[in-house]
């Protein structure tokens, strides 16, 4: 695979079970030529039916190392959304944001609550950051919040 992750694979991909918790092409005993990544929709949601611990079906492929499944919300009274930072070569960057299905009742409670929060990369030395946002939304942590 010819471009790598460089945001915290720990915090990206958190699926129930992963172990390894970094993506499956850089497992040493897999074989991964073609990476796909993957959020839940409305028909595989995440759910309890018999366990304690809330499961989907990507869960599962992710844990076999078919897929890198991410975009995963564990708590219900907020949303906080972590990019997967991708890089290719020194010019090609990019951030892939994932946000699994919701019901739209809850998610329209949570941004009138201003409980979703989409995180974004610190920009890196010797770059300026071009955003428009004011400084007052911002973490001390690698990432920070836009609104």
């Amino acid at each position: 695979v010819s471009f790598q992750i460089v945001s915290d694979q720990r915090q990206n991909f958190r699926s129930a079970g992963n172990i390894n918790k970094t993506v499956n092409y850089e497992d040493p005993y897999s074989s991964v030529d073609l990476p796909i990544f993957s959020i839940h929709g409305n028909h595989d949601d995440p759910t309890r039916d018999g366990g304690t611990e809330m499961l989907a079906a990507l869960d599962l492929l992710a844990i076999t190392n078919l897929l890198n499944y991410f975009g995963r919300q564990d708590e219900v009274d907020k949303v906080q959304v972590s990019p997967i930072l991708i890089k290719k070569g020194e010019e090609t960057k990019v951030a892939l944001y994932g946000m699994g299905n919701m019901r739209d009742e809850r998610l329209n409670r949570m941004w009138q609550g201003k409980k979703v929060r989409f995180l974004r990369p610190e920009p890196e030395e010797g770059q300026a950051d071009d955003d428009d946002d004011d400084d007052d939304n911002r973490d001390d942590s690698r990432n920070r919040s836009s609104r």
